[in-house]
């Protein structure tokens, strides 16, 4: 890749509004690939995405966090920790590259950082759900050493593969040099 991408935590840096807009970006495309109407606003989302989006800060509060990938400097892709204190354990939710941006390795450096960012605050587990049609973002998961596991409580309303993945002494060391991350 010619073009640097970096990372950052995106309350931590002020960027409240890149975060707002690429998840709900992801929530367009999903609602699309589920064969729902495309929302133009998120008023138009159903009522357990509106409140997410309206409160993305309560929802990715610490030691969660919401991250944004910059490729030459505009944001291009997000992915969130959703803190389950006290049990040391967090979602992962809207890992979300877009289109235009795909393939070029974007996502894997976003969840090597969301892994980073796991380590280094307590969290010993991470957990995730993806829809079964998502059958590469399924071997994606797979390649980063997730596993499937029983279903956790979830407000989907459609049928989920749940996934979880430990945290190792190796994501401490994974990523060096990250700014802003914390």
């Amino acid at each position: 890749m010619t073009a640097e991408v970096t990372v950052v935590s995106a309350f931590a840096a002020g960027r409240g509004d890149d975060a707002a807009a690429l998840v709900f970006e992801y929530m367009a495309a999903t609602q699309a690939e589920t064969g729902q109407e495309v929302p133009a606003g998120i008023g138009e989302l159903p009522a357990v995405l509106q409140r997410e989006c309206r409160s993305l800060q309560a929802v990715y509060r610490p030691p969660g966090a919401l991250l944004i990938a910059d490729h030459d400097g505009q944001p291009v892709g997000c992915v969130g920790l959703a803190s389950w204190s006290p049990e040391r354990t967090a979602e992962i939710k809207r890992l979300y590259v877009k289109p235009a941006y795909r393939g070029k390795g974007i996502a894997r450096i976003l969840m090597s950082h969301a892994h980073f960012h796991a380590a280094q605050h307590g969290i010993t587990r991470l957990i995730l759900d993806v829809l079964p049609a998502r059958t590469a973002v399924i071997g994606f998961y797979r390649s980063l050493d997730y596993t499937e596991t029983g279903p956790y409580p979830t407000p989907s309303p459609v049928p989920m593969i749940y996934m979880e993945r430990p945290i190792t002494s190796d994501d401490t060391s994974y990523i060096t040099g990250l700014d802003n991350c914390s």
